[in-house]
């Protein structure tokens, strides 16, 4: 996954990706992660699908997309969408 604080490649994404993510959270300074999913929960995989399936990163990095920016735009509404959902009552969509 890419690490918008990689020395290396700027968040591109690469192999020092995960190094320096390492790196900067055994110092405190790496950010947080923008959305995690819980693989045994149907509608978190339903928003990883959403969000970062395969159409969703074609986009993002096909001619009209925004790249990094745009995934992590993706990835901002799928971690609202997901606490609005877990802060709802039982019982309601």
């Amino acid at each position: 996954m890419a690490y918008a604080n990689c020395k290396w490649c700027g968040g591109r994404g690469c192999l020092g990706c995960d190094g320096e993510r390492k790196k900067d959270e055994a110092k405190g300074v790496a950010p947080g992660l923008l959305f995690e999913a819980d693989r045994s929960d149907p509608r978190d995989m339903d928003l990883l699908r959403r969000f970062f399936g395969m159409e969703a990163l074609e986009h993002a990095f096909g001619p009209e997309g925004g790249g990094m920016g745009e995934i992590e735009h993706n990835a901002a509404v799928a971690s609202f969408l997901q606490a609005v959902r877990k802060v709802e009552p039982e019982g309601k969509p």
